[in-house]
Parts: C-alpha cells; structure tokens; sequence
C-alpha cells in the first residue's frame, strides 16, 4: 500500500508504509532530481510495542491513545471506511462474562 504526498516543493511516496519491513523506500521527488531512501526494515509494530512496554516500564510517559474513548472513535472511523466502500459495518460482538 502505497503513499504519496505532494508539496509546494516535491512529492514522497512512501512504498508500503503499513509494512515497511517488506519495503522501506521512500522515493522524494524535487525539481532539482529524484532519490530513494530506506529507512529500516523494522515492523512498525515495534515502535508502539517499546512505547508500550517503556511506558509498563515506567520509563516513559505513555504516548499512545489507549482509553476507551480512543478505542470507540477508531471503531467509528473503521465503520466509516466499511460504508465508504459499499460495505456494511462488521457486525457488534456481544461480551460474555465479564
């Protein structure tokens, strides 16, 4: 899945940006060339699992929106994308003993 972004100044366009650890180029385009950068073929799993586990850790104040009301306006925005493409929402899980 790729990403382009265009500027005043040139264009990126990220090669897979939700997987970057099976294409990490980055293509930037100006008027004076063009140049690919890598930049690392970690998943970007990663990054929010040592965010996570520094905040667990006490080393870090957590970063990541991780509450409820976070969690319910992703789901909405999720629902959102179903509708824009023709689909109906996945259907509501019911929580069982809890």
């Amino acid at each position: 899945m790729t990403c382009r972004i265009v500027g005043a100044r040139g264009e990126a366009t990220a090669m897979n940006f939700v997987l970057p650890h099976r294409d990490d180029r980055v293509v930037v385009r100006t008027p004076e060339g063009e140049r690919t950068e890598q930049l690392g073929k970690r998943p970007s799993y990663m990054y929010q699992l040592e965010a996570f586990a520094a905040h667990v850790r006490g080393r870090a104040p957590l970063s990541l929106p991780l509450d409820a009301a976070d969690a319910v306006a992703t789901m909405r925005l999720i629902d959102d994308c179903y509708r824009g493409a023709g689909f109906r929402p996945r259907p509501r899980t019911e929580l069982r003993g809890v």
